[in-house]
């Protein structure tokens, strides 16, 4: 008798499976016959499965479980999984070293990991091919999972076969067929697809904090920090227009105000949570700073925007100028260096300067850097405390500030 799966698939089996396990108390088994009741002691229905336009032969367990190879010792089959309540199936191939793990493998495509997981026991695994090697299972997995196959609506393979044991599959090729697939089959994504979206537009919830911890976890772990630049960078050189092009629209979104406000909002909330840690980036973002490459690749990057941006860079330099002598405007005191009473009070330090080369006391305006180092009472470099006078003068700031030495 012939069950029909599919337009592709159709499973061919000598006895009817109800032949095999009818049973009446009086009579025993009913429609006894020699060869129904030999295929009944060795618990084998001969099955055959039709697979596009060729008939396979399902080998039996017992058959399995002694075709080792020849060449390697190991054991190499091509297998089909059938639900027998939906009529979905999923073609594979196995290569294992002991029989044990034949039976505790059952498939790796993630479409039908995800339906076997809670419906186990309906489906049921027929061996249709035997091979030599490894490298016979892809050829066969090949010609039989093409891509008219995977238009199948009950195929539960997401790729062409063939890859994934001596010849693994490129990432880019790999998502190539999830894609294509995809497109074509958008029905059996949409469930899913629902799914998230109520879950993302539900607000917080036990579910979505769960999955944003697990992501947190996973995106923390070096090993994949390590994987994602290395597939940045790879991206980065095949494609560089379209790494120029992220890079900008990444730019112009965090120039959102919301956007910046939430960030904001966002490190406030980090830095009051994790007070050590966030000492400890800040320490080490310093050091990355003022390293001698960080010094050298910001000043190229400076000097190059400057070069494609002369106006802003003009407005830039005003701005700056106006801070330095923002920062270096307050009012200073001049002071005899014995009584410390004030001699002269000046509105900045560019006052004093120019004051003390009208009066030839010193030779250019250059003389500000003194009268600061004076007034800030910082350490100086030759390891003699701090400076205590400049141009035989002692200098204070006029609104007192607390020293730092004594």
């Amino acid at each position: 008798m012939e069950f029909k799966i599919s337009d592709y698939v159709t499973i061919w089996q000598k006895y009817n499976p109800f032949e095999l396990s009818a049973f009446d108390p009086l009579e025993g088994y009913l429609d006894e016959t020699p060869e129904l009741m030999l295929a009944r002691m060795l618990g084998y229905n001969p099955t055959r499965i039709h697979i596009k336009n060729e008939w396979h032969d399902v080998l039996p367990l017992h058959q399995v479980a002694r075709s080792t190879s020849s060449i390697d010792g190991g054991f190499h089959f091509l297998y089909i999984q059938v639900n027998l309540n939906t009529n979905e199936y999923y073609i594979g191939k196995v290569n294992r070293k002991r029989w044990s793990e034949i039976k505790r493998y059952q498939g790796s495509g993630l479409k039908f990991k995800g339906k076997y997981k809670g419906h186990e026991n309906e489906f049921v695994r027929y061996f249709i091919a035997c091979c030599s090697t490894a490298k016979e299972t892809e050829e066969l997995e090949a010609a039989i999972v093409d891509a008219e196959l995977l238009q199948d609506p009950k195929c539960l393979n997401l790729v062409s076969g063939g890859g994934g044991t001596s010849e693994h599959y490129s990432r880019d090729k790999r998502v190539a067929h999830q894609r294509q697939f995809m497109k074509a089959h958008p029905e059996q994504f949409q469930s899913m697809i629902e799914v998230a979206k109520q879950l993302y537009r539900s607000g917080d919830s036990p579910q979505l904090r769960q999955r944003s911890e697990a992501i947190k976890a996973t995106m923390s772990d070096d090993r994949y920090r390590e994987m994602m630049s290395e597939r940045i960078l790879r991206w980065q050189h095949e494609h560089p227009e379209d790494y120029q092009r992220s890079r900008e629209n990444n730019r112009k979104a965090q120039q959102n105000p919301e956007v910046k406000e939430k960030k904001k909002q966002a490190r406030q909330k980090w830095m009051e949570e994790h007070p050590e840690e966030h000492k400890a980036m800040q320490e080490k973002l310093s050091l990355a700073r003022n390293s001698p490459e960080a010094r050298k690749k910001r000043s190229e990057s400076l000097k190059a925007w400057a070069k494609e941006n002369p106006e802003e860079a003009k407005a830039n330099a005003k701005k700056r100028s106006a801070a330095s002598v923002a920062k270096c405007s307050k009012p200073v005191n001049m002071c005899d260096l014995e009584t410390g009473e004030v001699i002269r009070t000046f509105t900045s330090q560019h006052e004093a300067a120019q004051w003390l080369v009208d009066n030839g006391l010193a030779k250019n305006t250059n003389c500000v850097s003194s009268i600061n180092g004076v007034c800030q009472r910082k350490p100086c470099t030759t390891g003699y405390g701090y400076r205590k006078k400049a141009y035989g003068y002692d200098w204070q700031y006029a609104e007192k500030e607390p020293e730092t030495l004594n």
